[in-house]
């Protein structure tokens, strides 16, 4: 199955080199770029608004340099590009990815960008997150979470199923609440009453999704997939 896409926003104040940066990126599977800018105190200004993943900057540029723009970007993870060798250890003093001399090499860049992946996914795994819940509140791994499901009792909770077999009932949330708070890239919709993790999705047929855990009977657990939500989700699904 594919991986997930990586969104990517470039910067380097060279128009010639920025636009051979977008070529080589898009020219790689899996990888999105979502804006280039020549210019990083437009770039700044502009992060607030922009959904990416990681960025790709040249070091040496006028008014801010890579270095500083990446003190800017805080947990984003960022891949600097330079011609100029002396900054290599300025980058990984502040915990770059990796360091590309110019011109880039496809190859090079390709290794790099596994390396953010790596990243990333390793950060997913150690994400937690802190919800009030009818055994009170707990601090939760969301890579163990494998559904969302609306409540039978009270349809302002939410039934949460971890991959251990326990559920715990999220109290007064609702689906939207939940994709706000949680990472949009890891969950789901696929019905009006429920929530999948991503990464327990092991295949669909039809209505019917199967998770990777197995319920007591050794069957793997099944959700149903509404028809609402299936154009989107066989989407999500095919793009992992």
């Amino acid at each position: 199955m594919a991986k997930s896409i990586l969104r990517v926003v470039l910067l380097d104040d060279e128009l010639l080199a920025l636009g051979y940066l977008r070529t080589l990126c898009e020219g790689i599977p899996n990888l999105e770029v979502v804006k280039a800018f020549d210019n990083p105190v437009i770039f700044l200004a502009e992060v607030p608004n922009l959904s990416f993943d990681f960025c790709i900057s040249d070091i040496v540029m006028p008014n801010l340099s890579g270095l500083e723009v990446a003190e800017k970007l805080h947990s984003k993870p960022i891949i600097f590009t330079t011609a100029h060798n002396e900054y290599a250890a300025d980058a990984f003093d502040i915990e770059a990815i990796d360091y590309l001399r110019k011109p880039v090499q496809r190859e090079r860049l390709e290794r790099a960008i596994e390396k953010v992946r790596t990243r990333i996914n390793q950060a997913k795994k150690q994400a937690t997150w802190t919800v009030n819940t009818n055994k009170g509140k707990f601090t939760i791994q969301l890579s163990t979470i494998v559904s969302f499901s609306t409540d039978t009792y009270d349809r302002r909770d939410k039934l949460m199923l971890l991959e251990n077999g326990d559920e715990l009932v999220v109290k007064n949330k609702s689906f939207d609440q939940l994709l706000q708070e949680l990472d949009l890239q890891s969950f789901i919709r696929i019905s009006k009453s429920e929530l999948l993790s991503r990464e327990f999705i092991q295949g669909y047929q039809g209505d019917v999704v199967w998770s990777k855990i197995r319920n007591k009977d050794g069957k793997y657990v099944e959700f149903t997939l509404s028809e609402n939500y299936k154009k989107a989700f066989v989407e999500a699904f095919n793009l992992r």
